[in-house]
């Protein structure tokens, strides 16, 4: 795939994530769970097309684990949350596990995570006097993408995509958390996906450009 195919995949998934944006602010309608998901099973297409090796493999499977996390967060059946969570723990953890072997100590690296372990750290102390029985599953999932997002801020890559993709499913995450169990947010469906969809495109080609497929934007 050359460098005009790739920005035209970008284009087109950027054009899926807004449609879904655009629509779910008006009403259900047919399918809106697998559009929801649809920009992010693209990205796990694109995978398998531009990527090799164990890349291939933990970025395909971070992203088919957030997409059906997607899925089922948007589903009725019962339990949907806790099942929606462990999906996605699974997808922070395969995104983990790609990262690992990119990792070095850098004291650069340890100021930009302390402030963002601090945010999970507050969100946690404000979330979990009010999660009562789901107390645990919060606690193990924010645990997960802590580790996630270190070890995205220690990948020694040359892109600060992988950082950014991490601070913003940090985001994320955590105004799904504060509207869930503290506060209703304003606008939070907007905000939850948007930061989301950017969230995992910046994690998408941070491991693009670390795969060494010259991809530039």
């Amino acid at each position: 795939m050359n460098r005009q195919n790739i920005r035209f995949s970008m284009l087109f998934y950027w054009l899926l994530a807004i449609s879904y944006l655009l629509l779910s602010q008006f009403y259900p309608y047919a399918l809106q769970a697998l559009h929801k998901a649809g920009p992010i099973l693209f990205l796990a297409i694109l995978t398998g097309l531009l990527c090799s090796g164990r890349l291939r493999l933990w970025l395909a499977m971070a992203l088919l684990f957030s997409a059906t996390g997607d899925i089922l967060l948007a589903s009725t059946i019962e339990n949907s949350f806790i099942f929606g969570l462990l999906s996605f723990a699974v997808a922070h953890l395969c995104y983990a596990v790609g990262f690992w072997p990119w990792c070095r100590w850098s004291n650069k690296a340890l100021l930009k995570a302390l402030p963002l372990v601090g945010i999970l750290l507050v969100v946690l102390l404000l979330v979990l006097p009010h999660t009562a029985e789901l107390r645990l599953p919060v606690l193990v999932y924010m645990g997960i993408i802590s580790l996630m997002a270190v070890l995205a801020i220690f990948s020694q890559v040359q892109t600060p995509y992988l950082f950014i993709g991490a601070f913003l499913f940090v985001i994320s995450d955590s105004l799904i958390a504060v509207n869930k169990f503290v506060i209703p947010l304003p606008a939070q469906h907007l905000l939850v996906m948007l930061t989301y969809y950017l969230a995992q495109y910046y994690l998408f080609l941070g491991c693009i450009k670390q795969g060494n497929t010259h991809v530039r934007h």
